[in-house]
This record gives structure tokens, sequence and C-alpha cells, in this order.
């Protein structure tokens, strides 16, 4: 047990002495003062060895006066040098753990040289020169002593044996005093060491505190890092789309914003184009959102490959996308070419290939603009204008534009204030069937006689109230008034009424619209509700939901201007059709050698087959009629038989008789439905 506890002992003092160097960050601190202190040390050790020399030179052998001198300052000089090449140089863990060693084997020659010759060096002299001896041993012992006490197991090494060669030597000497004298060195650097031994432990927690503070640098600067990181990809997900990587509307709305300032303040010209991709909502109804996402895919990398520099590309909603230039890459022309690019190709998918359409607004800023949501309306507005004309796919924004947005903002105002009991009125259109000339339905049509601006025709102000969030209210008020006039009709007279978007994607509309029904007593299988391919698209989903409640309560359902839409054929067959509406565009000059003709004869087959009836609009001419007739047209709608009429005037028309010849109603100037 005694053994195992001077081993433990041994081991604890061992470890005291030389612990710390095996800390590598200890060592380094070690290294970099050790090679700032040296040369100093080395010039104190030289220069109290050459005061010996000196004092010595006549008295003591050349080999002690010259030759150990001269290689003691060869040594010193080239340890110098080479710790001044090293100066800027970043040691390896190797070559501090080397340079460690080197170390405690220097600790033990250097001060066993020294010693020991200046020690050869006393008998030489007489008390004058030997006191010199012990006094240049004992500075030179504390020198090294303070140069190296950040060093503490080579200071503790070099005390040890520069103290213990210069006790042994006067104590077998047997020289009282100097032994004494000696005995009080050991004891001084006892103290001295005891006192630097404070400043060493400073020393080591200076290093700790130092690489606590590098460790929390590091690892503040890793969670700067980090949130960064959080912050660019928040910046991304914000202010870029998360399918096609394109900046969204909220990046570029700022950028607008930004483009339009620099043009306000300057001669720049700035050019914006909207576009949208026709069909897309029925492209994802038939083929999958995945096949949908696949397209606008497809459409972002085509405009990237496709745009200039100078061109500012972005997502705004869902089928719609936005270009930016500054300078003249997208006027009119060149605007026309990056589309017709854009589009020229078919999108493929796995089984077929899409030949997409598009709709696309191009507007310049120019100092009467207000503002940069200004002229992004105008570039939206010219785009729909495109939709609705169809006959280009782009339209450039001009003064008849400007002047129709002026009137859309008189009757959306006109609207906010206007008493729909009294100014909105219906009026009806008799469905005729072609072989008896008898009217077997009538189809309302609303008609709005403003006090500010008079008479306002339904394809103006149906959008306007649609987009203003009147269209519900002035729906239920227009189909009150018509059942209102239904109740003097023959019970066999059906009535058509349409439907709009924000009709059908209103669950609170469609209650309220069968309360309407059970009010007024009027049976829901006489009512015909027409909607278009548009407005089912709108949000098919809840369009197909508001139409099977409908359908449940008996109430029939018309697809209206048919063939007119993206997927007409898709819709015939996924909605629960009682009758399809031919477009009037397909009637106009209709012959044996037009393309109606074909388009018509196929669209009245496709209604037979499938059991539903097929309702032709817009027939104006008996030439028209007649050639419908040999196609088997069995119910037309238009001017030939009768424009829209008052409630009134339809009340007469049916008591005498609900039969119209061909020429009783043709006028093509007459107000369109």
């Amino acid at each position: 047990m005694g053994k195992t506890r001077k081993t433990s002992v041994a081991s604890a003092l061992l470890n005291w002495i030389v612990g710390e160097g095996r800390d590598l960050d200890v060592a380094r601190a070690q290294y970099r003062f050790i090679q700032r202190q040296t040369p100093f040390l080395y010039l104190m050790s030289l220069a109290g060895g050459w005061g010996l020399v000196v004092t010595h030179w006549s008295v003591a052998p050349l080999v002690l006066t010259l030759g150990l001198p001269l290689a003691v300052t060869a040594f010193a000089l080239f340890r110098v040098s080479a710790l001044r090449r090293s100066r800027d140089k970043v040691p390896t863990p190797d070559e501090i753990r080397s340079w460690q060693k080197q170390a405690m084997v220097l600790s033990i020659v250097s001060p066993a040289v020294f010693s020991v010759w200046g020690l050869a060096l006393f008998p030489y002299g007489g008390p004058y020169l030997q006191l010199q001896v012990v006094f240049t041993i004992a500075v030179v012992n504390f020198v090294v002593l303070f140069c190296l006490i950040h060093f503490r197991a080579v200071a503790i090494i070099n005390a040890i044996c520069a103290n213990s060669l210069y006790f042994l030597y006067f104590a077998i000497k047997g020289h009282q005093v100097f032994t004494f004298f000696a005995l009080y060195g050991i004891a001084a650097s006892i103290g001295a060491f005891l006192v630097l031994n404070n400043h060493y432990r400073d020393f080591l927690r200076l290093i700790r505190v130092g690489r606590d503070l590098k460790r929390h640098a590091a690892e503040l600067e890793q969670k700067q890092d980090e949130t960064q990181k959080l912050s660019d990809l928040n910046y991304h997900i914000a202010n870029y789309d998360h399918l096609t990587g394109l900046p969204n509307r909220r990046c570029f709305l700022a950028e607008l914003e930004t483009c339009f300032a620099r043009v306000q303040s300057s001669e720049e010209k700035l050019s914006l184009c909207v576009f949208d991709l026709g069909g897309l909502r029925s492209i994802n109804n038939i083929y999958g959102v995945k096949t949908g996402d696949d397209i606008l895919l497809e459409v972002a990398r085509r405009l990237r490959a496709g745009m200039s520099p100078a061109m500012f590309a972005a997502r705004i909603a869902g089928d719609e996308f936005a270009v930016l230039s500054m300078g003249d890459d997208l006027e009119i022309n060149r605007a026309a070419d990056l589309l017709r690019d854009l589009f020229s190709d078919a999108c493929l998918l796995p089984e077929s290939q899409i030949q997409l359409v598009y709709r696309a607004g191009l507007v310049q800023a120019y100092h009467t603009v207000g503002s940069a949501t200004e002229l992004l309306e105008r570039a939206v507005y010219a785009m729909q204008d495109a939709k609705q004309n169809g006959n280009n796919p782009l339209v450039a924004f001009g003064p008849r534009h400007l002047e129709k947005m002026s009137l859309n903002a008189r009757i959306t105002q006109a609207l906010a204030s206007a008493d729909i009991d009294a100014e909105f009125s219906v009026a009806f259109q008799p469905i005729v069937d072609v072989s008896s000339n008898r009217i077997t339905a009538v189809e309302c049509l609303a008609r709005w006689n403003s006090p500010v601006l008079g008479q306002v025709s339904p394809g103006d102000f149906i959008p306007i109230a649609e987009r203003a969030g009147f269209i519900n209210t002035l729906t239920l008020s227009l189909m009150e008034k018509a059942l209102l006039a239904a109740h003097s009709w023959p019970e066999d007279l059906k009535l058509s009424f349409n439907l709009s978007a924000s009709n059908l994607s209103s669950r609170g509309f469609v209650q309220d619209f069968l309360k309407l029904l059970e009010v007024h007593s009027f049976d829901p299988k006489r009512l015909n509700c027409e909607v278009t391919e548009t407005t089912v698209m709108w949000d098919f989903a809840e369009a197909c939901r508001a139409i099977n409640v409908l359908k449940e309560a008996g109430i029939r359902l018309s697809l209206d201007d048919f063939g007119t839409g993206y997927s007409s054929l898709s819709h015939v067959h996924r909605l629960p059709l009682d009758c399809i509406k031919v477009d009037r565009s397909f009637v106009r000059g209709i012959s044996p050698d037009t393309a109606g003709y074909g388009i018509v004869k196929s669209l009245l087959a496709l209604s037979r087959d499938m059991g539903i009836s097929c309702v032709v609009e817009g027939v104006e001419t008996e030439e028209e009629l007649s050639v419908l007739r040999t196609l088997g047209t069995s119910e037309v709608q238009g001017y030939l038989f009768s424009r829209p009429i008052s409630a009134g005037d339809l009340e007469a028309l049916l008591q005498g008789g609900a039969t119209l010849g061909g020429q009783t109603g043709r006028s093509p100037s007459a107000a369109s439905a």
C-alpha cells in the first residue's frame, strides 16, 4: 500500500509539473511566449558568460575562456536565427510536441553546461573572481527562471539542475560561506518560483478563457450563419414561387415599384407584359394537378431561356406570369416574338401532348401613369381584353382601354349606390320549337337603367358586379322579378336563368336561391339554370357541389355558349347536363360550305347521342333557320323570332297564342342579351 501511495504522489507531482503541457492550446501559447523570450534569455546568459571570459582570460586555460564560450555562442546564435525564421510560421501539433521534448532536453543540458563551465572557472581566480562566478551563476539562474515561467516544467527542471550543481559543488569542496550562499540561492529560487507560479496560473486561466471565448465566438458565428441561412430561406419563401422558382407576386410588385420610380425620374422606358395560360384549370381537372404543375415548370423554364438580361419575369398568380423590362426589349413586336417562341412548341405528356394557348396584355409606362399599381392594372385589363376578343393573343393597352377603364370605374361607383329594386329590371327572349313556332321557354336577361349612366349593357355591368361582390344580391333580386312575372305564365312554359361563377361558389346563395322558388311556389322542374364553361371552371369542385344541389331540387342545367371554351367535351361528360346551347358564333352565316356547319352538325349529333336537348342561339335570318332545320335542330333562339322583350310584352304575346312567326322579332340592332 505504501508503494502504491508513493506512486500516486509521484504521478500527481509529475502531472502538476507537465500536465498542462498536454493541452495543445497551452502548448501553443507556451511556444509563442518562449519564442519571444528566448533571444533575451540567450543575450543575458552570453553577457554573463563573456563577462567571466574577460575577467578569467589571463588566469584560466584557453579551452575554458575561448573554446567553450565560442561553441555556446554559436549554438545560441543558431537557435535565435532559427526562431526568427519560424516567427511567422504556425506550427503543427506534431511540431509543437517535438518542440516540447527539445525544450525538456535543453532545460537539463543548458544549466548543466553553463554551471559546470562557471564552476570550472571558480578555482582559477581570487576571492573577487570567485564571487563574480557565484553571482553570475545566480543571476543567470534567476533570468532563466523568469524567462521560462510560462513553461513551468522547463523552469522547474532548469532551476533544479542549476541549483543542485551549484550547491553540491560547494558542499563537496567544503566552502561553508558559498555553501550557505547556494542554499540561500535555492531558497530565493523557490520563493521566486512560488510568486511566479501565480502568474503562471493566470496565464493558464487566460488561455482557457480565450479558448472559451473562441468557442463561444465560433458557436455565435455558427448561430449567425444558421440565422442568416434561415433569413435567406424565409426571404426566398416570401419572394419566390415554390413551384417554378420564379419571383412571386410580392417580389414582382417590389421590383415594379423600383423600376417605376426610375422611369419617373429619368427618360428610361418601362414595359410590362402580363399573360396567362389558357385552359390550365381544365388541364388540372382532366389530367391532374401534377400535369398542370409540370406545364407551369416547362413554361417557367422556357421563359428563363427566352428572356434577355434586361427582363424580370415572375409568376404573379396561379396561371399568370409577368415580364418587366427597362428599355426596348418588350416593345410590341419583340413581346409578340417572345410569347410566340414561348408557346410555339407543344408540352409533351406521358400519353399525349398539349398545345398551350395564352392571352397577354402589354403596357408601357408614361408620365401620365400615376403609380406602379395602376400600370399593372392596365396590363391586366389589356390581357382581359385579349381574352374577350380572341382575335389577337397579345393586346397593347391604348386610349380605348383607358376610356373603357374609366367607364368601368363609373359603373362600379354607380353600382355601389344603385337602388337595385328600382333601377334593375328583367327582359325575356323566347326559345322556340322550330317545328311549331311555339314558345317552349324564355331566357331571363338583366337590364339596368341607371339615373347616372343611362342604359348599361349587361356585358358591362355583370362582370363588374361580380368583381365588386354585388352579384349575389343582384342575381336574387332579378330572379325574384322573373318569378313575379312568371305567375301569369302557362304551367308548361319554362324559365331559363343565368348563374355566374360567384353564384355557384357561394353556398349561402344556393340556399337563398332555392328559398325564392319555394316562396313563389315555382316548380323547380320548370327552371333551367344556364352556366358557361368559364363559370364552371372558376372553381370546378365548388361549382359541381352547387350544381348537384340544384339538380337534387329538380332544376335543369344548361351549358351556355357551348363550344367557345377549352375543354367542352370533358364538361359535357362530367356535368349532369340537360341541355347544351350552341354559341351564336357558329350560326352566323351558316351554310354547308362554312366551318360552323360541321360544328353545329356534330354538336346536334352529340346531344342526341347523350339524350339531352340542344338550343341553337343567335338565329337572325331565314337562311340560317333553313340550314338548321335540315340539320335536325329542334329549338332555336334569336332575333329572327324575337328580341328580348319586357314582362308585359311577353304576357301579351303568351295570351295571343304563344307562337311566333319567323319575321316577328328580327332586329339586328336591338340590345343584345
